[in-house]
């Protein structure tokens, strides 16, 4: 894609449109605010959520455990026995068993509000993804639409074969606005 660009700029007759569909493949596929990469981050973000839920087995012991020994112990005459009863039937849980899984009651309604929170964190990080994404492209269209689309081009590619000489003054940039000592 870049090679493309330095082509179409060595050459003085290209056409503005041509350079410009370029850089629209170009925005899609490669930059901060592009398609293609807020699709891979909504899909790392949507694996990352899957792996935090637990599996049906542990929310059924989770569940399980979390139950008070009220809920528990009597059997309801229109629902029947409790998953517990049940469980214990068919398991074979004894008595002991179940009060030492019931001593982990608190631990386990505590794990499952980190839980909780951990993935209100994890909405909340995907709504900051997102804001930032629509701004961050917000303000590069603001940028673009006072250059032409060769002088976009040209800016990429100076930028991508001047990264190392770029890359020291936007860190510096980037400590003055965070207020850092270390400048």
């Amino acid at each position: 894609m870049k090679l493309k660009m330095g082509k179409l700029l060595c050459n003085s007759e290209s056409p503005e449109t041509e350079i410009a569909a370029v850089l629209t493949q170009f925005k899609q596929l490669y930059e901060h605010y592009g398609e293609q990469r807020q699709q891979e981050v909504h899909f790392h973000l949507a694996q990352l959520e899957r792996l935090m839920l637990p599996t049906k087995n542990t929310k059924m012991v989770l569940w399980t455990i979390a139950q008070d020994e009220m809920y528990s112990a009597t059997p309801d005459p229109v629902a029947g026995p409790s998953l517990l009863s049940i469980l214990t039937d068919e398991v074979g849980f004894t008595d002991s068993q179940i009060a030492k899984l019931s001593e982990h009651r608190d631990k386990m309604n505590r794990l499952t509000d980190d839980l909780h929170r951990s993935l209100a964190l994890l909405r909340k990080l995907k709504k900051s993804v997102d804001e930032n994404q629509r701004v961050f492209a917000s303000k590069m269209q603001t940028v673009q639409s006072a250059l032409t689309p060769k002088q976009i081009a040209r800016l990429i590619l100076f930028v991508e074969a001047n990264r190392a000489k770029i890359e020291p003054a936007l860190k510096t940039a980037r400590q003055i606005r965070q207020g850092s000592a270390d400048v």
